[in-house]
């Protein structure tokens, strides 16, 4: 089953997708100045290419909280939410920036914008693999660190 994560920022979306046994996440791409009825469009199409999961990164603060990019993360998700045949995840996705870049920095890459972007939802996109994978651990975790 393929998984598609989404690092949705005020200019970029970051895209990431899943191997098709749903192990393993891969950067895929950046949308620009893409809004909630261009991103459905946009998911509609990975729907038809197999896409079951979607897994929306949702920024809260360091105390759990959600701010105003979180309100707007969620207005992009209620609008995919609406697309049949596909399940919605919001997702912590705190730290998921200085991760990629980290990662990033680790492999010799450059960490201008955009890359960031896409490798901060593959970061997402495997945090949540490995919790569908692995019996709930780490969504025990994800949930006691913000509910």
């Amino acid at each position: 089953m393929r998984s598609l994560g989404l690092d949705i920022g005020e200019r970029r979306i970051g895209v990431a997708l899943s191997d098709p046994l749903g192990v393993n996440a891969t950067p895929l791409e950046v949308l620009e100045d893409i809004d909630p009825a261009d991103l459905r469009a946009y998911v509609e199409e990975e729907v038809r290419q197999g896409v079951e999961v979607v897994v929306v990164g949702l920024p809260l603060t360091c105390r759990g909280e959600e701010g105003g990019q979180a309100r707007s993360t969620r207005e992009y998700a209620r609008v995919i939410e609406g697309i049949e045949g596909i399940e919605v995840v919001l997702w912590d996705e705190r730290f998921s920036t200085v991760e990629a870049e980290r990662r990033l920095k680790e492999a010799g890459r450059s960490l201008r914008g955009r890359r960031v972007d896409a490798e901060a939802a593959a970061v997402i996109l495997q945090s949540y693999l490995e919790y569908a994978g692995g019996g709930g651990k780490a969504e025990e975790e994800n949930n006691k660190e913000h509910g």
